[in-house]
């Protein structure tokens, strides 16, 4: 019986074999047993911690890559930087390159970052890397250059927890892969946006001082003219209670036109017939248009004619006063 047992043992130890754990770390595209034992390849993972780490924290990674002596390796089907691999967003990358005896070592070192709900898991898997490489026997001497073959590495589980299982501060979520172009193009913009806004809440107070200091100034020293236009506006405004509004407002544009003429040209109005003392401008460039201006006064207030160019009195009435104003002279002789 015991013999038996032996004899059964040996036979299973001989059909199951020993298998190397370096080969176990990567699977070949092509899957052939002789390719691994002629390119011999190890692929190590490691985190700092395994437990402990949350959504949205930026997780490193190392990689690192063992071959020996013949083949030629090379990492541009890696991962880069703010690509996906899997549930991560790859936030930073480097890769670093060393000789140990006859072989090379890659070490690649990775800053992660995923947003998977928390709640639905508790591991994330990291997919697997394809490694391309290529043996001297690979070479194409033809196109000058080498036929690249693809290895697989093992898939890597990073835990996440809920809560925290380390001590120390919690980290602030970054949030997720911005365009470095569109963030500036926001940032001049806002930064302009807030420079006009600026200028104007800068700009328009002292406009508005400036405006009602204006406005101030001129109604603290009103001209002649000023004056004349007030009073016949409110002359208008009050001739409209009459029915003869029209006739009472030639009866007013009289008065304010012998006032003017007094501001103005320091005439002596009192007690003269309106005539009389435009007589005395008559060396003046205006003087027959004025002088028009007071006939037809005249004929509406004493002869009883029709007053119905009272608007056309008015027009006439103020292009004069802006023309006496302008050509006004201090040295008028009184009459």
């Amino acid at each position: 019986m015991k013999k038996f047992l032996l004899l059964t043992f040996f036979a299973a130890s001989l059909a199951l074999g020993t298998v190397s754990s370096d080969n176990r770390s990567v699977q070949s595209e092509e899957g052939d047993s002789s390719d691994h034992e002629a390119f011999p390849i190890t692929v190590d993972f490691h985190c700092p911690r395994n437990f402990g780490f949350h959504i949205g924290d930026e997780i490193p990674l190392t990689v690192t890559l063992e071959t020996r002596e013949g083949p030629v390796v090379d990492l541009v089907n890696l991962p880069r930087e703010e690509e996906i691999h899997g549930p991560f967003e790859v936030r930073n990358v480097r890769v670093h390159k060393r000789r140990k005896g006859d072989g090379t070592i890659y070490t690649v070192v990775y800053q992660l970052q995923s947003f998977e709900p928390a709640i639905a898991v508790d591991r994330l898997k990291f997919p697997p890397l394809r490694i391309s490489y290529a043996t001297k026997g690979d070479w194409n001497p033809v196109e000058s250059k080498y036929h690249y073959r693809s290895l697989f590495s093992q898939s890597f589980d990073i835990f996440v927890s809920r809560t925290a299982a380390y001590y120390g501060p919690m980290k602030d979520i970054k949030g997720p892969i911005m365009d470095e172009r569109m963030a500036v193009i926001w940032k001049v913009t806002i930064v302009v946006g807030g420079l006009m806004v600026f200028v104007v809440l800068i700009t328009w107070p002292w406009e508005f001082v400036r405006r009602r200091r204006r406005v101030g100034e001129q109604s603290a020293n009103p001209t002649p003219r000023d004056r004349a236009l007030k009073t016949l506006q409110e002359a208008r405004e009050r001739c409209f209670n009459y029915e003869d509004h029209r006739k009472h407002l030639f009866f007013e544009i009289n008065t304010i036109l012998r006032d003017f003429l007094k501001d103005v040209y320091g005439l002596n109005t009192a007690n003269r017939p309106s005539m009389e003392i435009v007589h005395q401008l008559k060396d003046r460039p205006f003087y027959e248009e004025l002088k028009g201006l007071v006939a037809r006064i005249n004929q509406v207030i004493y002869e009883g004619d029709a007053p119905v160019d009272v608007e056309s009195v008015m027009r006439r009435f103020n292009g004069l006063m802006e023309s006496m104003e302008e050509t006004t002279h201090p040295g008028v002789k009184q009459a």
